[in-house]
């Protein structure tokens, strides 16, 4: 039995120990072995969702989300809470977080996947006031003129305009150019 008392959790604590130590057979025989991981949903236990490669993102070495990918997990995957993969490495204030997001990258994330407020992980990088990862997104590809189509309908550029975020803007206009 699980630490939250129900049947059907695995044992936090021995699933949280792999993540952090990117033991994947030790997470595999704490969470009883399902099928088809890391594609598939699978309970993680109380607090840690099911997805493995978010968790992974904030929680485990480089090397493990790297191991994750490969085994198939989706770079892509879309997150009910607005992060999907890239946004939640980008939020993660990780020092590896260019390595993370990079490593998505390489295994197809979209690179405009939509998440909190519509933005894309461009928009993100730049509230976060992050100029490394909105330079890392448009070597991928970002698109700087994309604009969410919820509230003020703002592409990256302008929000880092309003925001007086000058290096980033400059970065984007420069990106817009090409």
């Amino acid at each position: 039995m699980g630490t939250s008392g129900r049947q059907d959790w695995p044992d936090f604590r021995a699933v949280d120990k792999a993540f952090a130590e990117g033991d994947m057979t030790a997470l595999l025989q704490a969470l009883g072995e399902p099928g088809d991981f890391p594609r598939a949903p699978v309970a993680l236990g109380p607090g840690l969702g099911e997805n493995p490669l978010e968790y992974a993102i904030y929680w485990s070495p480089v090397a493990f989300v790297a191991e994750l990918l490969e085994r198939g997990a989706d770079p892509s995957r879309p997150d009910p809470a607005g992060f999907p993969p890239v946004i939640a490495a980008l939020s993660s204030e990780r020092p590896e977080r260019l390595k993370i997001i990079a490593l998505l990258l390489e295994h197809g994330a979209d690179v405009a996947q939509r998440g909190i407020n519509d933005w894309t992980p461009l928009h993100y990088a730049v509230a976060q006031g992050d100029l490394a990862g909105a330079a890392l997104l448009l070597e991928h590809g970002a698109d700087p003129g994309l604009r969410t189509r919820i509230d003020h309908c703002t592409s990256a550029l302008e929000d880092a305009e309003a925001a007086g975020f000058e290096e980033a803007a400059a970065l984007l206009r420069g990106a817009l150019s090409r």
